[in-house]
């Protein structure tokens, strides 16, 4: 009855944030050393709190979307809300399908989108499944241009993986990530770019898992998987701490726990900006809130970001390439 009670006035969440402050008050009660876990390699002491800026299938839209529901979204307004709400340890991650598809309009935004998240200070990009269906003689071109797009689990014809399969961020503290992308494996033969391969995401994880630990204090995984396939690489890898997605209809609302990994995930055109604040108890980071902003009107365009957009219609009025999207009012796919 009493745990009822408390249930329903600090929900599930706030409960195991309450639970792991007290074990963590009673273990340092009973240890005077401040030592962290000694499986833990870092010779900084692990923040209090980590920000994680997320976002998902922004689907070429580098302008706000023109949809029925509402004007939102767009790389100006996402880096001025990311740009106010920065600050101590954080990571901004993109968890994949960044392209609206593989036709030459389409492969300059992507150009113009990979820019405005050079500029807005991405930490790491996901290859998405929009992307795998490119060719890999482009896959590697973005490789080379564009070094924070990763994957563990997209490789060329060779059998080898055509991007880093994880980055390293050292955020401000001296604190150390470890971001690993993968993509689900389900993609069919004819959703998948001439000379590109997808191995199953769970043996990429367990391939480069351990090398990463030991050089990082936390692990991020970006997944453009479902929410049932990030569940389940969950409960597989206990040392991934936060699990960033994905291949979904609607955002999370509040962060899902499993095995010992936040999960979150945004969708949707890029209209959104989710948050994830974690802070450190009891020897492990949980999520103490997730919100997801929509990018509206009230928000100010960014001036780089907007110049660069301007820059990209004038090359596409140029090159009489269209600028209404094939999907603006819903979640359809491109041919």
């Amino acid at each position: 009855m009493m745990r009822s009670c408390i249930q329903y006035l600090l929900g599930n969440n706030a409960i195991r944030l309450f639970v792991l402050t007290v074990v963590s008050i009673v273990t340092s009660c009973g240890d005077k050393t401040g030592v962290d876990d000694p499986d833990q390699k870092t010779s900084v002491a692990p923040p209090d709190s980590i920000s994680v800026f997320y976002t998902c299938d922004t689907r070429g839209h580098i302008n706000p979307c023109n949809c029925t529901a509402g004007v939102a979204g767009g790389l100006a307004r996402r880096k001025t809300f990311i740009a106010q709400q920065q600050q101590g340890d954080s990571l901004i991650v993109d968890a994949g399908n960044n392209t609206a598809g593989t036709r030459a309009w389409e492969l300059l935004e992507l150009d113009y989108i990979l820019r405005g998240y050079k500029e807005i200070g991405y930490d790491a990009v996901n290859i998405g499944a929009r992307e795998a269906e490119l060719p890999v003689a482009k896959l590697h071109e973005l490789a080379k241009t564009y070094p924070f797009m990763i994957s563990a689990n997209v490789l060329g014809a060779d059998g080898k993986p055509i991007f880093s399969e994880y980055k390293i961020v050292t955020m401000k503290s001296g604190y150390r990530a470890a971001v690993i992308g993968v993509l689900d494996d389900t993609l069919l033969p004819d959703e998948i770019g001439e000379g590109v391969k997808i191995a199953p995401p769970e043996q990429a994880i367990a391939a480069v898992l351990s090398k990463a630990k030991t050089e990082a204090d936390f692990i991020v995984l970006l997944a453009f998987a479902n929410e049932q396939a990030m569940k389940s690489i969950a409960d597989q890898f206990y040392e991934i701490d936060a699990i960033i997605g994905g291949d979904v209809e609607q955002p999370s609302g509040e962060a899902v726990t499993a095995n010992k990994s936040t999960l979150v995930y945004v969708t949707d055109k890029g209209k959104s900006v989710g948050k994830l604040d974690l802070r450190h108890i009891g020897g492990q980071y949980v999520a103490e809130r997730n919100t997801v902003t929509i990018l509206m009107e009230n928000i100010a365009d960014d001036t780089k970001i907007a110049a660069l957009v301007n820059e990209l219609r004038q090359k596409q009025v140029e090159n009489n390439y269209p600028t209404k999207k094939d999907d603006e009012d819903g979640l359809t796919r491109v041919n």
